[in-house]
């Protein structure tokens, strides 16, 4: 396992501090937001001073002092995605800084509210400045240490982290702890969930979770290095973590009509031009309809562009590199996802949201439920036009493969999110303009 290391235990003395590395870590990230909150004192106190000198109006240091409102709504935001893995850290930053700022900027032209542009960009410049580097130094670039008690969880995460076609995970090191002392240098102890309790034991894990001290099962730990969930250990606790965002599938409802709507008059005119390309160059029609499995497992019909050419006998089969059955302008649509603007509709209608797992075809499903365990939790949530797997791993075209993607699905499944499909719809962006994954 390339990026998990284990190191010596590091002892300061003969005691320990009162707080973990968790909490320190923690309290310097606040910190850092605070150091920043005077800096835009600061900067408001200058151009109170510009104003009184005439470089400015009244509205710029006015305009500064509510930036505050949206740099601190961005360290929220960022304080609620750090479970996404690190390595996504600048889309997490991005999406976190940018979102405030635009909602801001709704709010004034909403309310008609006289506000300076420049001193907007100002403060949407210095934030993402400030906590892109805060970040980098407190969550990306800081290789976080685990405890664990017992040698054979390391084995266990071993096995989750090393999939057929998944990215790699992110680094981390490892220290075997036999003391409160030893745990205290840790940022979190990994605790395998099969060992039997015994008294030493959970005398042990009180003292530890007394000690501030997080405490993480080994699949928990394999979630936050790889955004993948571990299939081998899924039990009832999965249902819990799913029915934690329950509530939110109606707001992403809410989101996704009003997305159709907004996307409604550009999606149209590019389509029919679609469309009349596919016709000119196949025959059969410009749409091709296939059935596919959706949630809680119905099928419904989704609607596509025809990409490939007229074949009626065809077996449900993965789409190869260079497949010889795709068209020119096949091909073209295929690689930038032009051949999915119809099911727009299908997200109108409610069959489809704008995130979630890819929807499969009713033959493949009926294997996969068949050959990988815990296949069907994937149609817990709507299928989407993008998703996590998509984003993260690209096209599969292979049953192991598959297995991989499953455990993309199922991360998305236990932690669907605003932030984390506003982190794939980013990603997505990236797809659409590079053609990312595509055959």
């Amino acid at each position: 396992m390339n990026s998990i290391q284990t190191q010596p235990l590091r002892r300061q003395g003969t005691g320990y501090s009162a707080r973990s590395e968790t909490i320190r870590r923690a309290s310097r990230m606040i910190g850092w937001a605070a150091i920043g909150l005077i800096l835009f004192g600061i900067n408001t106190a200058v151009s109170e001073l510009a104003h009184q000198a005439a470089f400015v109006t009244h509205v710029f240091p006015r305009t500064l002092i509510w930036c505050a409102v949206p740099y601190l709504a961005a360290f929220v935001m960022l304080h609620r995605a750090l479970h996404l893995p690190a390595m996504e850290g600048g889309s997490i930053v991005g999406l976190a800084t940018t979102l405030p700022f635009a909602l801001l900027m709704i709010v004034y032209a909403g309310f008609h509210i006289e506000y300076s542009r420049g001193a907007v960009l100002i403060g949407y410049l210095t934030t993402l400045a400030w906590i892109w580097f805060g970040y980098r130094r407190f969550v990306q670039n800081y290789v976080p240490v685990f405890g664990y008690l017992d040698k054979d969880s390391l084995q266990q995460l071993d096995r989750i982290t090393s999939m057929p076609g998944a990215n790699p995970p992110g680094l981390t090191r490892f220290q075997q702890i036999r003391s409160v002392e030893d745990a205290m240098h840790c940022d979190g102890i990994m605790v395998e969930r099969g060992v039997t309790a015994d008294a030493a034991r959970t005398r042990m894990l009180t003292q530890y979770k007394l000690g501030h001290l997080r405490m993480y099962s080994v699949e928990r730990i394999g979630e936050m290095l790889t955004g993948r969930v571990g299939l081998d250990h899924i039990d009832e606790n999965f249902f819990d973590d799913y029915a934690d965002h329950y509530l939110y599938g109606y707001a992403k409802r809410l989101i996704d009509i009003v997305g159709v709507i907004v996307l409604a008059p550009l999606a149209v005119p590019v389509g029919l031009v679609v469309a009349l390309a596919v016709s000119m160059e196949t025959q059969g029609g410009a749409l091709f309809r296939q059935r596919r499995v959706g949630l809680f497992g119905k099928t419904f019909t989704m609607l596509k562009f025809r990409s490939m050419g007229v074949d009626k006998h065809a077996p449900a089969q993965f789409a190869a590199q260079l497949d010889p059955r795709v068209t020119r302008v096949g091909r073209i649509i295929r690689k930038y996802r032009l051949d999915e603007i119809p099911q727009l509709w299908n997200v109108l209608a409610g069959d489809m949201s704008f995130i979630g797992p890819r929807p499969e075809q009713v033959p493949m499903v009926d294997d996969f439920t068949e050959s990988i365990p815990y296949y069907p939790y994937r149609h817990l949530v709507r299928p989407g036009l993008s998703g996590w797997a998509q984003v993260r791993q690209g096209y599969v075209g292979s049953h192991e493969e598959t297995v991989t993607k499953l455990s993309y699905d199922l991360y998305y499944v236990k932690h669907c999110s605003l932030a984390l499909d506003l982190l794939i719809a980013v990603k997505t962006l990236r797809t659409l303009v590079t053609g990312y994954g595509a055959r």
